[in-house]
């Protein structure tokens, strides 16, 4: 459910393409394994689709593109958004790399980012490469504009060659052309205007323009307005991930009335459904109190729905992936329960759910699926043994850090930087726990290792400018540091 980085070149095309090809292949929940067989009939591709969505092929070949694009759906105005050359950025925008901390803030400034003078320079660097992207991706729609007014006269030259001609019955139908084209106009305009909003930071009123030309969308085609919603939510969703401000809750938003079409078709229904719980779990887990209980569980529901339109032998990449993202919906939920009891049945509901997503996800054949979903259920047994006292509690540690440390023969600090991160925050916060519940003689042992393991995940944050992860882990590396100095103070060994 969350938005992962690749550290490396961000102003390659193949780094680009790749965190794309990652964001479309996550959105269907294809696995790796299962998109190299569609694309090349062979799972020994997975490795390449590997190395490319984790940003080490710099300039994959046309013909990969192609066929990954066609597997995946991906529109190839976004594919030519990543291919613009970094010259043809405004000035601002092309000399990031080189830039001084003056030019960032100012620069930061002119896109409205919030708390421009707080973030260091490689957090303002990644944040501006973001409105980059979106720049390029403005342009080429503004683009389109052009292009259509062309054709929209050509057209209309047509039109009165038959008129003149007296054919009635092509008259009409030319019109009916300049009708729905300039109607399409008014859509792309739309979202230009949305967009350019979103460059701004303004979410709310890119919104407003999104939505505004999704009802256009479905006056002309229905089913073309939910494709439309869909896009719109991608936009949304990750400019909230990057920046903050309200886009995830308009995220979920726009999706919202694409549940009220008739004719959206199951699959793309269970679609709008994920993509939905997914906005409101993240929203739920940047919320507090009572708020962020609702939104949890009004994910949850929105994951089990998704799961009543697909089944586990029929579409099972997607059953898997929405099975994972329930569950950790469900383990998250568990937190923020008082009571024990009430915390031990979400959590395991969240184990049920994880267990159903790992029939479909073996080490041995999906490997990436397998940690994503491994590392959940350690996360899960933590959660688990908050509410467990005693041994039976510390033994559930242990089984979380090893599952954890298992996860690591998988997730490599070179090929999946953000989720080697991950782990390695998580294995910090199981030994904080440990260390909470073991003599007074070991505890500096296991906090010494927590420490160890929040400095890493801090390092990796801090490199992809990730502010949310970044200000998470610090304030767990405040609490293990506090904890070290009072289990100093307890230890009369010490």
């Amino acid at each position: 459910m969350l938005t992962k980085r690749a550290a490396s070149d961000v102003n390659a095309f193949g780094a680009k393409f790749g965190r794309l090809v990652r964001s479309y292949r996550d959105d269907l929940g294809l696995s790796v394994r299962d998109l190299a067989i569609n694309v090349w009939n062979d799972e020994g591709r997975k490795a390449s689709i590997s190395r490319l969505e984790n940003g080490h092929v710099a300039n994959p070949a046309a013909r990969t593109v192609q066929r990954l694009a066609h597997a995946l759906g991906i529109p190839q105005d976004e594919i030519d958004a990543l291919r613009e050359p970094i010259q043809s950025l405004p000035s601002q925008l092309e000399g990031l790399p080189n830039a001084r901390r003056d030019q960032l803030e100012a620069l930061a400034s002119r896109f409205e980012i919030d708390n421009v003078f707080d973030k260091s320079d490689a957090e303002l660097r990644t944040l501006l490469d973001g409105k980059a992207s979106e720049y390029r991706i403005f342009k080429r729609r503004l683009d389109e504009l052009d292009d259509r007014l062309t054709h929209v006269a050509d057209i209309k030259a047509a039109a009165r060659e038959a008129a003149a001609q007296l054919d009635l019955d092509k008259y009409e139908e030319l019109l009916l052309q300049i009708d729905e084209s300039y109607s399409e106009m008014t859509v792309r305009a739309k979202e230009a205007r949305a967009r350019n909003a979103l460059l701004r930071g303004r979410a709310d009123e890119a919104y407003q323009g999104f939505a505004s030309a999704a009802e256009t969308w479905r006056n002309i085609d229905p089913s073309r307005s939910v494709k439309g919603r869909l896009e719109y939510h991608r936009a949304l969703f990750e400019h909230g991930l990057r920046f903050g401000g309200t886009g995830l809750e308009r995220s979920a938003d726009i999706l919202r009335p694409a549940l009220a079409t008739q004719d959206c078709a199951a699959p793309r229904r269970a679609r709008v459904l994920q993509n939905l719980a997914n906005a409101l779990a993240n929203i739920g887990v940047r919320s507090e109190g009572t708020a962020s209980m609702a939104l949890m569980d009004e994910a949850t529901q929105k994951y089990e729905e998704a799961l009543s339109l697909v089944s586990e032998d029929e579409d099972g990449d997607v059953w898997a992936m929405v099975q994972q993202n329930l569950g950790a919906a469900l383990s998250m939920r568990a937190k923020q329960c008082d009571d024990t009891g009430e915390r031990r049945a979400f959590l395991g509901r969240a184990i049920e759910a994880f267990r159903a997503a790992l029939r479909l996800r073996p080490r041995d054949s999906k490997p990436l699926e397998w940690a994503m979903t491994t590392q959940n259920v350690a996360v899960t047994l933590l959660e688990t043994a908050h509410a467990t006292p005693g041994k039976d509690g510390l033994m559930l540690l242990k089984r979380a850090d090893q599952l954890l440390h298992d996860t690591l023969g998988v997730r490599s600090r070179d090929a999946a930087p953000f989720d080697w991160a991950l782990t390695q925050e998580n294995l910090a916060i199981v030994s904080q726990a440990m260390a909470e519940r073991c003599a007074v003689s070991e505890r500096a042992d296991h906090l010494a290792s927590a420490a160890r393991h929040v400095a890493a995940a801090l390092e990796v944050f801090q490199s992809e400018g990730d502010t949310y992860y970044h200000e998470k882990a610090s304030e767990l590396a405040l609490e293990i540091k506090q904890s070290a100095a009072q289990a100093k103070s307890d230890d009369p060994a010490a």
